[in-house]
């Protein structure tokens, strides 16, 4: 493991779900993305969280402000992923890739969200399935 205590500024911050589900495998794939340095937040629902309660919005962007502080990041990465309890599951929906499109909506009002009380950072927007993860 290469020395870490002396780096302060990375690029990302990664907003996911905090389902345990799929927690190791976000994480590992953001890292393998990223180099294995970013910031990592969890919120019910991810983008749930951004849309629908001010006060999870508020909470969420004071986050973002320290890590632009802290550590200069340029990009926040909005982790969605299928089976999401917050929205009611699997179940809501009539298939896998209408899920697949329900979260791209949700998704995309996030980062509209986030663009707009941050321009300067680039929005992500990452899609968990059972079989992988992909930015989309």
């Amino acid at each position: 493991m290469e020395d870490l205590k002396h780096l302060h500024h990375w690029d990302v911050l990664a907003v996911s779900c905090i389902d345990g589900r799929f927690t190791k495998r976000t994480i590992d794939w953001v890292s393998e993305k990223t180099g294995g340095v970013f910031d990592f937040r969890t919120e019910v629902g991810s983008s749930k969280a951004i849309i629908d309660s001010r006060a999870d919005q508020e909470r969420f962007f004071d986050v973002i402000s320290t890590s632009l502080k802290l550590h200069s990041i340029k990009e926040v990465w909005l982790i969605d992923h299928i089976d999401c309890g917050a929205y009611g599951g699997s179940k809501e929906h009539a298939d896998a890739e209408a899920e697949k499109q329900f979260h791209l909506e949700k998704l995309e009002k996030a980062a509209q969200i986030v663009s707009e009380k941050f321009p300067e950072l680039t929005v992500k927007k990452v899609y968990v399935d059972w079989q992988k993860a992909e930015i989309v």
